[in-house]
């Protein structure tokens, strides 16, 4: 199994993604991108404490209209349930605690928004994905990352998989200590994480007979192939579907045949066409 995939499936799970002990105060970011109804969701249960667009204020503003959301929750609240299914529901969103008033937490949350990666310079970050969260808290050091929050909730990939993963920072932080420098600039590995963690999720996603019955020892072969699918021109997500069957009998890149379809000019479809075979 790869290194980066190993840790990620290492990581300590909770089947209830809240924690109220401590004086901490729980909170939800929701990708209104993935889940467009989000608001109209969670503005029908009891347990909403506070909602803010986490663009406002930030020099993505000007993209309010499709920011993601900042939600205060009650735990164990209605809120609090739909906050769950909606972050769970197409990857679109993590549940975060903090000891740190809300105006501190919600400040962390606005500057991890830009980022620095070494070949394109700064840009949006979406941290809340939680497979890019994953692969941030593999790879970039705690204190800079957490910031004021003291733990952070990450969904499982299907409904029917009620573990979610749990990232906690343990050095206590003085929230009023200016020394982290932001934005964070992103490792080498940071996305080379995100993308074994990403196909993970879209494995685990897929209700196929032959995706369900896949250890995770043996996803990391299947990840290796989507990607050379991918590399390969086939990308969309109904072709990959439909080859997924066949990844797990070894690396597409040791036989000749595939190789010689993958390598051809021939369109997409008909590259899936003849692996389908």
């Amino acid at each position: 199994m790869s290194e980066w995939l190993s840790h990620f499936l290492e990581q300590p799970v909770a089947t209830t993604p809240s924690d109220s002990s401590g004086n901490r105060t729980l909170y939800g970011i929701i990708d209104s991108v993935r889940q467009p109804r989000a608001l109209e969701k969670l503005y029908q249960q009891s347990g909403l404490n506070d909602v803010e667009k986490l663009f406002q204020d930030t020099p993505f503003a000007e993209m309010n209209d499709v920011s993601p959301i900042w939600l205060q929750l009650t735990p164990g609240s209605p809120a609090t349930a739909q906050a769950i299914e909606l972050c769970r529901d197409n990857r679109a969103g993590i549940l975060l605690t903090s000891r740190e008033k809300p105006e501190t937490a919600l400040l962390h949350a606005r500057r991890l928004l830009r980022m620095n990666d070494p070949s394109h310079g700064d840009s949006l970050a979406r941290y809340y994905d939680p497979a890019f969260w994953g692969a941030l808290a593999l790879t970039i050091p705690a204190r800079a990352l957490f910031g004021p929050w003291d733990r952070v909730y990450t969904p499982p990939a299907h409904i029917d998989d009620q573990q979610w993963r749990v990232w906690e920072q343990t050095e206590k932080v003085d929230a009023s200590n200016g020394e982290q420098k932001y934005p964070l600039h992103l490792k080498s590995d940071t996305l080379l994480a995100f993308d074994e963690i990403r196909w993970w999720y879209w494995i685990r996603l897929r209700n196929a007979e032959s995706a369900a019955s896949l250890s995770d020892s043996q996803l990391s072969g299947v990840s290796d192939n989507l990607q050379l699918l991918v590399d390969h021109g086939i990308e969309e997500g109904r072709h990959l579907e439909h080859l997924l069957p066949n990844l797990n009998q070894g690396p597409l890149q040791a036989r000749a045949d595939v190789m010689n379809v993958l390598s051809s000019d021939m369109p997409a479809f008909e590259k899936v066409q003849r692996l389908e075979v």
